[in-house]
């Protein structure tokens, strides 16, 4: 009888330390988190965010650009007196485009690196230019970013950039 119980027991124990193990496994390895499968993978997203984004700012899309961030996005960027908080207040800041930035010039940006930094985000950098219609350089600097990886791609989760 106590030979029973005691393999009952030590089977019970080793099925808790069999399923503690996958979902340890599970949990570390991202499973069921959207995440790239290298940092390869990781600046090809960045890339193509990257050029939609580009493509979208340059026509003036004001609310397909706020569509890139996420909905608890922060955008931090100089000149503000307090970060904005959340896809609607960047929209409204950008609606209310107080320095005619996006309607009257062109952005281009280039871009550093992107890292994997598992969980489902990356971390992106890389340094932007403005050009007015004529292409003259008006404003620069550099830019840090934290991306969100969704099904169909990638958000904006943390926007902050400098100027030169």
């Amino acid at each position: 009888m106590f030979k029973s119980i005691k393999l009952n027991l030590t089977s019970a124990c080793l099925s808790l330390i069999m399923v503690f193990s996958v979902s340890g496994y599970s949990l570390a390895h991202n499973h069921g988190a959207h995440v790239p499968d290298s940092q390869s993978d990781a600046m090809a997203m960045m890339l193509e965010y990257d050029a939609k984004f580009i493509e979208t700012f340059n026509r003036g899309d004001i609310a397909q650009i706020a569509d890139l961030y996420t909905e608890d996005a922060i955008q931090s960027e100089p000149n503000m007196a307090v970060p904005l908080y959340g896809r609607a207040a960047i929209k409204a800041a950008m609606g209310k485009n107080a320095d005619g930035m996006v309607a009257r010039n062109t952005l281009s940006t280039e871009v550093f690196t992107a890292h994997d930094l598992g969980n489902g985000y990356i971390a992106a950098n890389g340094s932007w230019e403005m050009h007015d219609k004529e292409g003259t350089t008006v404003r620069s600097g550099l830019w840090g970013n934290v991306f969100r990886v969704v099904d169909d791609g990638m958000l904006m989760f943390r926007e902050s950039t400098s100027r030169n």
